[in-house]
């Protein structure tokens, strides 16, 4: 396989930002669009509203041209991609500020209408907090508070519905229902948003202890890696230091492993070191931990074993069981047995020295004639 060079892997990277970048733009005028598409409604309405005496129509066409204004001006600046490097790419916080002051403007313009404005504000506030941190909406908020506060304080506004007439009722009514519509669609959208999320989190998850697995665990058999029973190793030599419990190991050889792959294949061979793991697994406790050394040697991990008596007892039970498992159901005549070197750790020696115990306890088993278990 040819190496991938630095180039390449920076080639990748800036096309992962890119198409980060892309989704992000599109997204954007995505919102945008959502926005105009309200400044419209409401300029209808409002247009109803001045026909139906309420107001002057010049208020409805300078409503619009603001909302389109505002629209895009950010649209271009989401464009020139002058937002990549803030916290807020989406520049969420200031379009919630521009369209908040544009509504508290006309709320001061026309007082008369201004209670209809003021629906509105509940609404952007409602639409900025699903994109942004909780501090940046708690800031927006408390500085449109304030704005909207002092107009309504110190402007000496008469802030009311227009209920002039039948036709003012009605489009104050549905001002509210649209208000109130359009409210819901957001409620419905940050649902959604909350399901995509939990959704990706459980992906991400999902492959997270996938690579953790891998990272981990052998891929032929299951068990430990030869890196993590190791590690695994190590932290029970401190545990050992720090509290006094000793532990013991145990190396495990399959006898005669070469002779399983010449008579009866690899194939073969890779299930018999399947099954023998499965096997000395299932006999030792839910406490200790098999992982594989290198080929067909494993190393067990026998935690608060502290004498040599339960130690053997413990390696014991795990020889017993492979060497009683109907291994013919994998290859007729196949017989499978395991040599098994055990040392409990002394408070004064390394896990170097420990496993060279183990391993010369392991060679003693294999000259005693295998399918035994000896100490060292």
């Amino acid at each position: 396989m040819p190496a991938t060079s630095s180039a390449d892997l920076r080639d990748d990277e800036d096309f992962a930002s890119a198409a980060g970048r892309a989704e992000r733009q599109r997204q954007c005028m995505q919102m945008l669009v959502v926005v105009l598409a309200s400044y419209g409604v409401d300029t209808l309405l409002l247009l109803g509203l001045a026909h139906a005496g309420a107001m002057d129509a010049l208020v409805a066409w300078m409503f619009a041209a603001a909302g389109t204004a505002a629209c895009g001006l950010f649209a271009l600046l989401l464009r020139l991609g002058r937002s990549e490097r803030l916290s807020d790419p989406f520049l969420v916080v200031p379009q919630m500020l521009v369209h908040s002051a544009i509504h508290v403007g006309f709320m001061f313009w026309v007082p008369g209408v201004g209670v209809l404005f003021l629906m509105m504000m509940l609404l952007i506030h409602g639409f900025g907090a699903m994109r942004v941190s909780p501090l940046h909406v708690v800031a927006s908020s408390v500085l449109v508070a304030m704005g909207v506060g002092t107009v309504i304080v110190f402007g000496e506004l008469h802030l009311s519905l227009p209920m002039g007439n039948v036709a003012q009722r009605a489009l104050s009514a549905a001002w509210f229902a649209l208000v109130l519509a359009r409210s819901t669609l957001l409620d419905l959208y940050g649902a959604q948003l909350r399901d995509m999320l939990m959704q990706r989190n459980k992906t991400l998850k999902a492959k997270f202890e996938k690579m953790h697995r891998r990272a981990t665990r052998d891929g032929l058999t299951g068990t430990l890696s030869r890196r993590s029973v190791m590690e695994l190793l190590e932290q029970q030599h401190r545990k050992l230091e720090l509290t006094g419990q000793s532990f013991a190991i145990a190396l495990l050889d399959i006898d005669h492993f070469k002779q399983v792959n010449d008579r009866f294949g690899h194939p073969v061979g890779d299930e018999v070191l399947r099954y023998f793991s499965r096997r000395a697994s299932a006999e030792m406790r839910t406490s200790d931990r098999l992982g594989r050394y290198g080929g067909e040697e494993f190393l067990a991990v026998l935690t608060a074993t502290e004498d040599e008596s339960s130690a053997h007892l413990a390696a014991e039970r795990v020889r017993d069981g492979v060497a009683k498992h109907d291994w013919s159901r994998l290859a007729p005549n196949l017989k499978v047995t395991v040599s098994l070197g055990v040392a409990v750790c002394r408070p004064d020696e390394s896990v170097d020295q420990l496993l060279a115990r183990a391993d010369t306890a392991l060679y003693a088993a294999k000259h005693a004639g295998r399918d035994c278990v000896r100490m060292g």
